[in-house]
């Protein structure tokens, strides 16, 4: 009977073990494509911009809501036309919380000479091995 639940014992331990490393934050990855959607902003490659999302994301804006990637890159051909320049992000949080990644911090770019900033909350799923953004809200921080 000890050698049964030893075994049973070692069994529940490698699966917790496995679901836990399944939870982990794949930072190379979630830095992966915040580096190539920061590269796209700047260069206004909305194509790609709008590929850091699934299908059926839904991105929230002070412009609006947009469902799906189709609006999603539309709102971001509005937003390359508005001539923000030198963007970045900041992730400052990301919680793992079963097959989604939670990502909270700040972008910042200017208008012209200005700067301009914000705070954004992503909800992030791994599909096809990529990270992708499956929920966005986006906000433009008080002067």
């Amino acid at each position: 009977m000890p050698a049964r639940s030893l075994s049973i014992a070692c069994l529940l331990v490698a699966i917790a073990l496995s679901l836990s490393a399944q939870d982990k934050v794949d930072d190379a990855a979630l830095a992966e494509m915040q580096k190539r959607f920061v590269a796209a902003y700047n260069r206004g490659d909305v194509d790609v911009m709008a590929e850091a999302f699934t299908e059926n994301a839904i991105r929230v804006t002070p412009s609006g809501i947009f469902q799906g990637r189709d609006a999603i890159r539309r709102s971001f051909q509005a937003a390359v036309k508005l001539g923000l320049h030198d963007y970045s992000v900041n992730r400052t949080i990301s919680r793992a919380e079963g097959p989604y990644v939670f990502n909270i911090g700040s972008w910042q770019g200017k208008l012209g000479d200005q700067p301009f900033r914000g705070y954004y909350t992503a909800l992030v799923i791994r599909e096809g091995g990529a990270a992708k953004i499956q929920q966005e809200t986006v906000t433009v921080a008080a002067p």
